[in-house]
């Protein structure tokens, strides 16, 4: 009759990530790019979201300051997170990310944008 043994297995997993320069980057970005409150339900969505991206994003940063490199997907989640609409893709995704290393990040491979 066999026992039953524990092992241990280290196992490593690759995931893609952006140096922590890259994120203050993006904050950076956002900071510049918050839309300004608007009286309008439209604007004012929009003024939410791109605050709660910024506050977010620097909670992250804040989160991993000890490390060098962030995982992609915790970033995009944020993202994903307050962007729903494809009309708010370029406002509150493209010109925040825009003169940085995630410039070629396609939000879609992350997210599901509705009409």
């Amino acid at each position: 009759m066999q026992q039953i043994k524990t092992i241990n297995v280290k196992t490593s997993n690759k995931v893609e990530s952006v140096h922590m320069e890259t994120l203050y980057n993006v904050i950076e970005n956002c900071y510049n790019k918050l839309q300004l409150l608007d009286a309008d339900c439209t604007g004012a969505s929009y003024f939410i979201s791109s605050a709660n991206i910024f506050a977010q994003l620097q909670t992250l940063y804040a989160e991993n300051e000890s490390n060098n490199y962030v995982a992609l997907s915790s970033i995009m989640e944020i993202f994903g997170n307050n962007i729903t609409f494809y009309d708010e893709k370029y406002s509150l995704f493209e010109s925040v990310v825009e003169n940085t290393a995630m410039q070629n990040v396609n939000i879609e491979n992350f997210m599901y944008l509705c009409n």
